[in-house]
């Protein structure tokens, strides 16, 4: 198998394999990690496009990479989003708390 053909084959199952992690709505550091192998993938048919010559699939990638990448930072690495969530989890926990009281 030559470079090419495995660029391409690994950038379609991880991408197939990111949108099920995003679709799945499994939480939100999941999708962060989504957004993360969505990455890896844009630089895999970037790496491609290159080798095959194919200029739309290159600036294609280039800009769903810079898409993927506010993703990265909205979903793993933003500070403001990362207190929401910690709060979000906590009021959760306070709730589940209550309502096993509840039904005790």
């Amino acid at each position: 198998m030559t470079s090419a053909e495995l660029l391409e084959w690994y950038a379609m199952i991880s991408g197939v394999i990111a949108a099920l992690m995003l679709a799945g709505d499994f939480g939100r550091r999941i999708t962060g990690f989504g957004f993360v192998l969505f990455c890896t993938m844009n630089i895999a048919w970037i790496l491609f496009a290159r080798m095959d010559d194919t200029g739309g699939l290159l600036w294609q990638n280039i800009i769903l990479f810079a898409v993927n990448l506010l993703g990265v930072w909205q979903y793993l690495l933003s500070p403001k989003n990362r207190r929401k969530m910690r709060a979000v989890k906590q009021a959760v926990e306070e709730f589940e708390a209550k309502e096993a009281e509840r039904g005790a």
